[in-house]
């Protein structure tokens, strides 16, 4: 009777429970998108029917399930609390579908006590999961935070004062163009500000300076507007002035924060040099979370060396390698400061570009594939010709799993490879 009246009113459970979690601003956040919005009202549904079903429940399977479900919440960062309210608002659901019924008073006493022990036994499991779940994430996210940036601190330090410089040299410029200030960048959607907001964040997100120099970043976009509105060449000057002083403070407070470095140890493929697909999905999170703040894109490009097995068996393991090491060094290349590029596997490999959507994206996936088959690899005096790589884009759709997120662009791969 429990499993036949769950599954009527399973629907109508749901879009009650919706009504009371709607109210809640970290599911509005997760949520905001309506078809993503649905699918997992649809998901809670199936859930609530499978965790009520008409035969003896499997113990294991049941507990394996829930456990699952709790390391996805833990990867979309639903709150324990919101599992808790969830489980009182549908026992309370079904307790008021059950008296439909033609159950007698014990049969209804036991079907609730059954009701109330399934689902305490399935919250308490997505509990634990979901705080193991939210540890290992936390760890992954410091050892990211400790890794983001390559060992080379000084070579990086000076990439970046560089662009800084260029950054603030091209608003002075076109200050002087007349009329040309419109098309200056602001400093936060500069190269230098994208790698700012994405990888230093990662790194130095914690720091006294780093705060000080998004502050900065902050009053130097205010000082561009002002610039690009009518009559703002009147001020343009003292813009101007502000805006060099803004340079010179950041670059002294960039002085400081590369002044510490880090053991990038485990972190790193040992035969690429990438960052370990480990860290990627404390990667997507911030990804996802700035997502959320900013509205900006950001999109996930996965890349595979062609036909790799012929590759290994024409030129062996080692001369297989050098092909691996030379392909990551290139992407490396192609790559803003901004963007990471991980080691999904030896011969695989995973983008995330930042500020961009699908087409831009699939653009720049584009002239790394032309320009990879162009290129021709010396190994051991053997040359290497017609180079390829298969390539898959996807644009962040509002999901907050970050899993789900990497499977979709692995799809778009293997519908590449496949011609659809």
């Amino acid at each position: 009777m429990v499993a036949s009246t769950v599954k009527h009113f399973a629907v109508e459970l749901v879009d009650d429970l919706w009504g009371d979690l709607t109210r809640h601003v970290r599911v509005q956040a997760l949520f905001d998108d309506d078809v993503i919005a649905r699918r997992f009202r649809a998901a809670l549904s199936q859930w609530l029917v499978d965790i009520f079903p008409k035969d003896a429940i499997d113990a294991s399977a049941f507990l394996m399930r829930q456990s699952e479900i709790g390391s996805t919440h833990a990867r979309i960062q639903i709150p324990t609390a919101l599992s808790m309210l969830a489980a009182r608002v549908l026992k309370r659901g079904i307790y008021n579908s059950l008296k439909h019924t033609r159950l007698s008073r014990d049969e209804f006493v036991q079907a609730a006590l059954y009701v109330s022990g399934v689902i305490d036994v399935a919250t308490a499991a997505i509990a634990a999961a979901h705080i193991s779940g939210l540890d290992r994430n936390l760890r992954a996210e410091e050892a990211l935070r400790q890794v983001s940036i390559d060992h080379d601190f000084r070579a990086e330090r000076e990439k970046q004062k560089a662009s800084l410089a260029e950054w603030a040299q091209a608003v002075f410029f076109g200050s002087q163009m007349g009329g040309e200030a419109d098309g200056v960048l602001p400093l936060s959607q500069s190269e230098f500000g994208l790698w700012f907001s994405h990888r230093a964040n990662l790194l130095f997100g914690r720091s006294a300076e780093y705060a000080s120099i998004a502050r900065l970043v902050t009053q130097a976009d205010d000082h561009v507007r002002r610039l690009r509105e009518p009559g703002g060449a009147s001020g343009g000057q003292e813009h101007l002035r502000e805006i060099r002083l803004i340079a010179s403070q950041i670059n002294s407070l960039l002085s400081i924060l590369f002044s510490h470095s880090f053991d990038v140890g485990s972190a790193r493929d040992p035969l690429s040099r990438l960052l370990n697909r480990r860290y990627l999905r404390a990667a997507i999170s911030r990804e996802v979370a700035l997502r959320r703040r900013t509205s900006r894109p950001f999109s996930m490009i996965m890349l595979e060396i062609s036909q790799f097995d012929g590759l290994r068996a024409r030129l062996g393991e080692a001369g297989a390698d050098t092909v691996v090491q030379q392909t990551a060094a290139m992407l490396l290349n192609a790559v803003r400061s901004s963007d990471t590029v991980f080691s999904m596997g030896r011969e695989t490999f995973l983008i995330i570009r930042v500020g961009t959507d699908a087409k831009e994206a699939a653009a720049f996936a584009r002239s790394i594939v032309e320009s990879y088959a162009a290129t021709h690899f010396s190994i051991d005096g053997q040359t290497v010709l017609k180079n390829s790589l298969g390539v898959g884009v996807i644009e962040y759709d509002g999901h907050p799993d970050p899993r789900r997120l990497v499977d979709q662009v692995a799809n778009a791969l293997r519908n590449e490879k496949g011609g659809k």
